[in-house]
């Protein structure tokens, strides 16, 4: 059963990446964005599951405004990436021109590149933990204090940008550039399977594979797990260039100075942020670069001098939890039929400002989590501008359904809304 979860969970950086591949082809090729849709709805299905399973095997790996910053980070990432994604591929077939040799398609060339996507990836993901700039895209995966499946939906669109870059090698060395995008979204995939607490040792695996448990370590803020384990698929590289670390204590999740945030968009963008006043304080050009290019321990000394953001969790009740699960969930499903449309009835500019939507709509959320008094008008904005974007599917569609639709969703949600008031203006 676990090998089969591990198979379907995949679908997180795997058609991330997968549907990378066909999203990124070109506008022929563009219904395939449907596969997208669908592999989101699927990931969804998965992290249902393992809530599920937490509850049966009475493990708590959960955590409310967790959950929803992770996934309002994953759906805000996942529409800039579809409207970027034709560069990437772009970028490997452009390179793919310059190649040094032609590497044929064969099993055991297959194989060499499996390896060498692997060890890529290796490469990225410890420049990432030790150069400044780096560690500012790659940060947000490591916010969460909580370790789960949604934690896969954690990644800023920097980080992923910053991939190419390494992976981009590959097709200049011959590699097919279809076939090299295919294997990332194997090494993607697998990696989707790793993030949970609810597989344990698994035995032989352990000794070749990054497997749960190690990958666990690489999430810790114990001093004993930071800067370890690093292997996509493979833990043969950690062993190999000495960053192997077992699992031997609890693990504590999370990073060293905590967010105090529920915002995706300062998940994001807290570290440049940090070190754009870091390096502030530096005096000339050389010492204010260094900042940036060094490693994240140096910006400990800053730590007392940088903004202290004010943080003050909401201690949500049922009913505003039911709210906020629900609001999200129709986002979740507004933005699967806009991927799902995008490139027939919707282009590049709707796309667009769908993203601002759910950048807006995240920031709303996290207001209302981090219990800002404005939050209640942030919320009647983002319902209203919710409504018109379900009635606008009238005039799209040709269906008189999505305006009736629209009327009753902002009828029964500024209701539920005025009835929560008081929660939410602290009365």
């Amino acid at each position: 059963m676990i090998i089969l979860l591990f198979f379907f969970a995949g679908f997180d950086e795997s058609l991330l990446s997968l549907v990378k591949l066909f999203l990124i082809m070109a506008i022929p090729y563009i219904e395939q964005v449907n596969a997208f849709a669908l592999s989101v709805l699927i990931m969804m299905f998965l992290l249902v599951g393992e809530y599920l399973a937490s509850l049966l095997l009475k493990k708590k790996v959960f955590e409310f405004s967790d959950t929803i910053t992770n996934a309002a980070c994953g759906i805000i990432e996942r529409g800039i990436y579809i409207l970027f994604a034709f560069a990437y591929f772009g970028a490997f077939d452009y390179v793919y021109q310059f190649r040094l040799m032609t590497i044929p398609n064969t099993w055991w060339t297959f194989i060499i590149l499996f390896f060498a996507v692997d060890l890529l990836w290796y490469l990225y993901h410890i420049s990432g933990h030790l150069i400044n700039v780096l560690w500012a895209a790659h940060i947000t995966h490591h916010q969460s204090e909580q370790y789960n499946f949604s934690l896969s939906f954690r990644v800023s669109s920097p980080q992923l940008f910053i991939r190419v870059f390494f992976w981009m090698l590959l097709p200049f060395l011959g590699f097919d550039p279809l076939v090299t995008i295919l294997v990332i979204g194997g090494n993607s995939t697998y990696q989707f399977f790793i993030h949970t607490r609810l597989v344990g040792n698994l035995g032989i695996l352990e000794h070749v594979l990054t497997t749960p448990s190690h990958h666990r370590v690489h999430h810790g803020k114990n001093p004993k797990y930071i800067d370890k384990n690093y292997g996509g698929i493979f833990i043969i590289w950690d062993k190999l260039f000495g960053t192997f670390q077992k699992e031997e204590e609890e693990v504590e999740y999370g990073i060293t100075k905590s967010l105090n945030s529920y915002n995706p968009l300062i998940a994001w963008f807290h570290y440049y942020i940090d070190l754009y006043y870091a390096s502030k304080m530096e005096q000339g050009t050389m010492n204010k670069l260094k900042i940036w290019f060094a490693g994240p321990e140096t910006l400990k000394k800053y730590y007392n001098s940088l903004p202290e953001k004010q943080y003050q969790p909401n201690t949500l009740n049922t009913s505003l939890k039911w709210y906020l699960a629900l609001q999200f969930s129709l986002l979740f499903l507004l933005c699967i039929f806009m991927f799902k449309w995008y490139g027939s009835i919707f282009g590049n500019k709707e796309l667009l400002y769908l993203i601002a939507f759910c950048s807006f709509s995240g920031v709303s959320y996290s207001a209302v989590l981090e219990n800002k008094a404005y939050s209640i008008y942030l919320e009647v904005v983002r319902i209203s501008l919710t409504a018109a974007l379900i009635a606008y599917l009238t005039v799209v569609l040709s269906s008189p359904l999505y305006l009736w639709v629209g009327i009753a969703y902002a009828v029964v949600f500024l209701t539920w809304l005025v009835q929560l008031k008081g929660k939410l203006l602290n009365y």
